[in-house]
């Protein structure tokens, strides 16, 4: 394992992830924004889609479970041997911390196949068809001063705003690009890329709830693919569903170069803040 540790002995890496021997150790760079000891969201799932195995298939659904805190400590990886039939399989990747399971991922995969289809039916409005790529190669500067170290908001991802109009006029638009590798010296798949971008269909309700004073933490996160990501960014348009009970709903249509990808889903705890 390379680079150097901060002080609370957390490597500085430039990945989310390193690799020792059988284990995988988080890096600054995938803490979280609501402590620093544990990891973002959007990095776990990351790491558990990297460990999705199902060749000659399409991921057409994953969700993603957080069990328990991921803390900021080394943990395994255990990947399920995919099982099912010719059409569909299914395919288990647990996180665990020692020997007590703190995520999931659990993919449902479709076997690929060449179809001619109707004309016209895979057009599907895009709203980030034509739009020029904005400058993804750094996250945004007020991400850091928002939360206040580093962590993977502040240091792994790029987001930007969709200026151009909304097709039906809701929902907040996104270009998201994740801009270091999950894991240090391994190719990311596009399913990690989707699943790190569909985390932040939240920053619609991040609009409606000022993250200084409300916290909105996923649960988890459940990704609907009708194909393989292509390209380095996802684009999400996302809206928030809110009550007054503690618990919210965070939902997005997802893009990419090849048009529309497919959609995500996330249950929220939604708590104030403690004020000191």
């Amino acid at each position: 394992m390379n680079g150097p540790a901060d002080e609370e002995g957390v490597p500085d890496g430039a990945a989310l992830f390193e690799r020792d021997g059988s284990r995988v150790v988080p890096t600054n760079r995938a803490r979280g924004p609501w402590r620093p000891d544990a990891l973002h969201g959007a990095a776990v799932a990351g790491l558990l889609a990297c460990g999705i195995d199902v060749p000659g298939r399409t991921p057409a659904r994953v969700v993603f479970d957080l069990l328990a805190p991921v803390r900021t400590v080394p943990m395994t990886l255990s990947v399920s041997e995919a099982e099912g039939g010719k059409r569909v399989v299914r395919q288990t990747v647990t996180l665990l911390e020692g020997d007590v399971p703190v995520a999931r991922a659990q993919c449902l995969a479709v076997r690929r196949a060449e179809l001619e289809l109707p004309e016209g039916v895979t057009e599907h409005p895009d709203p980030f068809a034509g739009e020029p790529v904005p400058d993804l190669s750094a996250p945004a500067p007020s991400a850091r001063r928002a939360v206040g170290w580093e962590c993977f908001d502040n240091s792994s991802v790029s987001l930007r705003p969709l200026r151009s109009p909304k097709p039906d006029g809701a929902g907040l638009g996104l270009w998201v690009d994740l801009l270091v590798p999950v894991i240090a010296g391994e190719p990311t798949p596009g399913i990690a890329r989707a699943a790190v971008a569909a985390d932040y269909a939240s920053v619609a309700t991040n609009a409606l709830l000022p993250f200084g004073r409300w916290s909105f933490m996923n649960a988890e996160l459940s990704l609907h693919l009708s194909r393989d990501p292509v390209g380095s960014w996802v684009g999400l348009v996302g809206t928030g569903v809110l009550q007054p009970h503690g618990c919210g709903l965070s939902v997005a249509a997802l893009y990419d170069s090849g048009g529309r990808l497919g959609q995500s889903a996330q249950a929220l705890v939604l708590e104030e803040r403690q004020r000191g």
